[in-house]
């Protein structure tokens, strides 16, 4: 995050206003995660515990505390069995709230796309989950 917010102040000159600025970012960002992956080939996973963030925000009651917290590891778990374009659009417009558009200036595809892909990696998640079932 740094890393992308130092690139955005020293060439700010390169941003043309074509989007938002938070889409610029992530683009930023996304490139510059792909690089650190390059040079890191045996650690090639995305670590989702540094973008979903495990701590429930009712706190008063134990057991729904408890059975979030399982629910989102479950999610967690069955997110990090999808392929690794489903992970990233999933995240970018649920956990990141960004538009559909957004989402397709940062992996570099159109809305439809983005549409048919989004569609594609809830049912991938929704199977997967059904599968840690039983």
């Amino acid at each position: 995050m740094i890393d992308a917010f130092a690139n955005l102040a020293l060439d700010g000159a390169r941003f043309e206003g074509r989007s938002s600025v938070k889409t610029y970012l992530f683009t930023i960002g996304k490139n510059l995660a792909i690089k650190h992956m390059k040079m890191r080939k045996k650690d090639q996973h995305i670590a989702f515990e540094t973008i979903v963030d495990f701590i429930p925000d009712n706190r008063d009651e134990p057991e729904k505390v408890f059975v979030d917290t399982e629910n989102q590891k479950q999610i967690h778990e069955a997110m990090m069995e999808l392929k690794e374009e489903y992970r990233v659009v999933l995240v970018l417009l649920y956990f990141e709230d960004m538009s559909h558009v957004e989402v397709g200036r940062v992996m570099h595809k159109n809305v439809n796309q983005i549409n048919v892909l989004a569609y594609r990696a809830k049912a991938a998640l929704k199977k997967q989950l059904e599968s840690m079932q039983y």
